[in-house]
């Protein structure tokens, strides 16, 4: 125990690995509260509606970030038997649920924070589109509640085809939330033509396109809500024997499947990959040796761990999902001197992904011929011998569309197949590239896999306001002796920009564009190399 205590110390305090910010604040503390992430699904009854608003304050008190899924809930003018009168809907519920986050402080470090999702399909979700607007009734707005999308395909099939879109509540189309891919297409065209029969008492038809455009301008105000996709995490989901994926987590990194006696659970913690690169060279055993380290600690905070709710420990034992993310990309590239928007940063991108999934889901294995698979394995895709990069072929079939390849596998894989093969896996889940917001801070580098936010700014937090200048840029201006007060004082006139100052080396204004300078469609691209 103590020799893999001094192993555990080695990797953060040389800060190759860190925890999440709950592992962070609670370790050592009478209730260790270790977790990042909590998602729920919240049932279509009021006492079961209550509940979940009692689990958001338990969860967000001990510093977890909670997601809600709001699907299931009946719509707006929809009957309630039981009393005979309409409904509310949805809106009032989650007015709630953001006012009991809003009052909660976390661990008395940041404030408490909670996302809702939705179904795009489901007969509220017009308003839900506007629910952190600033205008209209501040009654059915969540000003301190994060909203987020969970879109199907054939939605999206239908914006391109520019056809119409059905709006339906839940308690007469109750297997839609349950379905995905093809199956969900199939029993959502029969509900239109029940519907367009008179069969379906509240529905309502509107143009894709129309819906989309209002969504996109939504985001483009307030930034909620962030579209998520539903089919390509549940055909991709290792947990697809378990249950339904219906929502993401508050900063989306991670899909586990909910249900009414489960709230998934994640521990996160990320690889700070700047540091495996010296002299332009990565230095790959030292990555292994980390991930492995690191892979452990994650699976020993669900044994360790304080839950808040009983749903989420059996949730937790059951599965065993953990997240090892990534940080620092942007220090990795510029140690190897290479601009984010090059073909050769997709392909570094790519292997030091690659490099992490090989190590990381390997480790898992070696876990589980040390403690045995956790209890939910039989069935799963790992048993099925269906990697992570397998199941882009399955989300090809299940869409009926050619997927885009991007970056390639350049590993051994059977080596990974036949550990598995033999031992299983001691995780459903052991990847997920988490924002590491405050964990980047404290590790000096830059966040996930983003590319620099400004080369010059000032950030604020609880701590204060600290000014942020990029290192990396200082050192080469140096190299060339080009860096003094008059560059300086032009990189604070261009609020961080290179691209207009005269006299910056054509490499160097490539080397160090800024997120807003880069083409997104690029940034698409690495992601989908990652992606795999």
């Amino acid at each position: 125990k103590n020799q893999k205590a001094v192993e555990f110390y080695e990797i953060i305090s040389k800060l190759l690995f860190v925890p999440s910010t709950p592992t962070l604040l609670h370790s050592g503390l009478k209730r260790a509260q270790l977790s990042s992430c909590y998602l729920t699904f919240i049932d279509d009854d009021l006492t079961h509606i209550f509940k979940c608003m009692g689990d958001n304050a338990q969860m967000s008190k001990w510093s977890g970030g909670v997601a809600n899924d709001w699907t299931s809930l009946r719509a707006t003018g929809a009957l309630v038997k039981s009393i005979d009168i309409p409904s509310q809907g949805t809106i009032p519920f989650m007015k709630v649920a953001n006012d009991t986050t809003a009052a909660i402080n976390r661990s008395g470090s940041r404030r408490g924070a909670v996302v809702g999702y939705m179904e795009s399909w489901h007969y509220d979700f017009e308003e839900f589109l506007d629910l952190r607007r600033n205008t209209g009734d501040d009654r059915r707005r969540t000003h301190d509640m994060n909203t987020a999308a969970w879109i199907p395909d054939l939605f999206m099939k239908r914006v391109q085809a520019n056809e119409h879109w059905t709006l339906f509540s839940t308690e007469e189309t109750p297997e839609l939330h349950e379905l995905y891919g093809k199956a969900f297409e199939k029993k959502y065209v029969e509900y239109e033509q029940l519907a367009q029969a008179g069969h379906i008492r509240l529905f309502k038809t509107i143009a894709a396109k129309s819906l989309w455009r209002k969504h996109l301008t939504r985001l483009f105000e307030t930034g909620h809500p962030w579209p998520t996709f539903k089919d390509a995490c549940n055909v991709r989901s290792p947990q697809d024997h378990a249950g339904v994926v219906h929502s993401s987590n508050l900063c989306t990194e991670i899909t586990l499947n909910t249900s009414r006696e489960e709230t998934a659970v994640c521990n996160l913690g990320s690889i700070n990959l700047g540091q495996f690169v010296e002299n332009k060279i990565l230095n790959e055993t030292l990555l292994e040796r980390t991930v492995d380290v690191a892979m452990r600690m994650l699976d020993n905070v669900i044994d360790i761990n304080f839950y808040p709710t009983k749903e989420g420990q059996t949730s937790n034992f059951r599965h065993r999902p953990v997240g090892l993310g990534l940080m620092g990309l942007q220090d990795a590239l510029y140690k190897f001197d290479v601009a984010f928007s090059s073909q050769q940063a997709l392909e570094i991108s790519d292997k030091l992904t690659e490099s992490v999934a090989h190590a990381a889901i390997l480790a898992s294995s070696k876990l589980a011929k040390e403690r045995g698979t956790y209890s939910s394995y039989k069935g799963s895709k790992w048993d099925r011998n269906i990697l992570p990069m397998d199941t882009i072929e399955l989300l090809e079939k299940e869409r009926g569309l050619p997927v885009t390849r991007f970056g390639k596998i350049t590993k051994d894989w059977s080596i990974v197949r036949d550990h598995i093969k033999k031992y299983g896996m001691r995780n459903s889940n052991t990847m997920a590239v988490a924002p590491t917001a405050t964990i980047s801070n404290i590790s000096g580098c830059f966040p996930c896999i983003e590319p620099i936010y400004k080369n010059l700014y000032v950030k604020s937090n609880f701590g204060g306001d600290f000014t942020v200048a990029n290192s990396y840029l200082i050192e080469d201006l140096k190299k060339i002796g080009m860096w003094n007060e008059q560059v300086r004082d032009q990189l604070k006139y261009y609020d961080g920009s290179l691209q207009m100052i005269s006299g910056i080396p054509k490499h160097l204004k490539e080397k160090y564009k800024t997120s807003f300078e880069l083409d997104p469609m690029w940034m698409v691209a690495m992601t989908a190399s990652r992606g795999k």
